[in-house]
């Protein structure tokens, strides 16, 4: 069997294009041009130009080199496959249902997307509603940690360190995640909190004097970051865990996050749950004065990410799917 996935999506694809061939399925990725220029018309005209002719040599290379599956992440990008008369999965990720499939500008395409898609998929339990809105045969599809990659390693230092692991963006509840840090450093002068630099509300946060920004990194970068901070912190508003923060739980870290679904497990994953700045404060507060539960805590997190996220388990799964249309 062969398979394409296109557009790496916060590295679900590059996961499960690697699982996919440890399992023995030739499996490759393709990133489509995704370039935004509103600087003026020529540029704009340059960016349609330039999309146009990458989904044209996408089509050829579909046609030249014969997958069986072609996998499309983000949902209107389901539209190269439309444009391009080939059949295609979809696999929905967050605000590209969760804000697209209403959005004046975005509806119409998204919806063609999903109507048009063999099959839908979804990677966030909160996507639910809307995916099945749009087709009731949508399908949860766990999003795929790399658990060789990232993996427990030594914790020499960690004693004062804090990650904020969360892209620095509004719709993570990243507003209450700062107020709860800049109390907990007023708490704890010595501790050392940092933070990566990127997300759309960067700017408003930047200068705040209590977190230390880091350039963002590579995957296999933050891979060997991660075990360096006794405790990570997630998002803390939509109820829900992403790559960032099931990656931390692989390297056996304790995450402090918001997290609804519990139910969807067989077993509820063991995170230090928290939601409003009180609860937030209070959950680090403790993990900082009781080294033996961060570690408990941690390795139980890495134990359930295993058992539900493995990268190869859900490869598996896919590949499953596949075979079976």
């Amino acid at each position: 069997m062969k398979v394409l996935h296109v557009n790496n999506v916060a590295n679900v694809p590059a996961g499960l294009v690697e699982g996919l061939r440890k399992i023995g399925i030739d499996a490759s990725l393709y990133q489509p041009y995704t370039g935004i220029n509103t600087s003026g018309k020529l540029s704009k005209l340059k960016v349609v130009a330039n999309r146009f002719a990458d989904a044209q040599a996408l089509r050829s290379k579909i046609a030249r080199e014969h997958f069986d599956i072609v996998h499309i992440h983000y949902a209107y990008f389901g539209m190269l496959g439309v444009l391009g008369g080939y059949p295609y999965w979809l696999h929905c990720h967050g605000t590209d249902i969760r804000r697209n499939l209403y959005h004046p500008l975005f509806k119409a395409v998204t919806k063609i997307s999903l109507d048009r898609a063999e099959r839908v998929f979804y990677s966030t339990p909160d996507l639910k509603v809307h995916a099945e809105k749009a087709r009731a045969d949508a399908m949860f599809i766990p999003n795929p940690i790399r658990t060789e990659l990232f993996e427990p390693r030594g914790f020499e230092g960690t004693e004062n360190k804090v990650l904020l692991i969360s892209r620095i963006d509004k719709v993570k509840g990243i507003d209450v995640a700062f107020r709860a840090l800049e109390r907990v450093k007023k708490d704890n002068p010595g501790l050392s909190i940092d933070a990566l630099t990127w997300g759309p509300d960067l700017d408003r946060f930047k200068d705040c004097g209590f977190v230390n920004f880091i350039p963002k990194m590579t995957h296999e970068e933050l891979a060997r970051l991660i075990p360096n901070y006794r405790i990570i912190v997630g998002q803390f508003e939509l109820g829900i865990m992403g790559m960032s923060e099931m990656e931390a739980m692989a390297c056996a870290r304790p995450v402090v996050c918001h997290f609804e679904y519990q139910d969807w497990y067989a077993e509820a994953p063991p995170l230090a749950l928290a939601k409003t700045e009180d609860e937030i404060v209070e959950r680090i507060s403790e993990l900082l004065e009781k080294p033996a539960l961060c570690e408990e805590l941690g390795f139980a997190g890495r134990e359930w990410v295993v058992k539900y996220h493995d990268y190869i388990a859900i490869a598996g799964r896919l590949a499953k799917l596949y075979v079976g249309g």
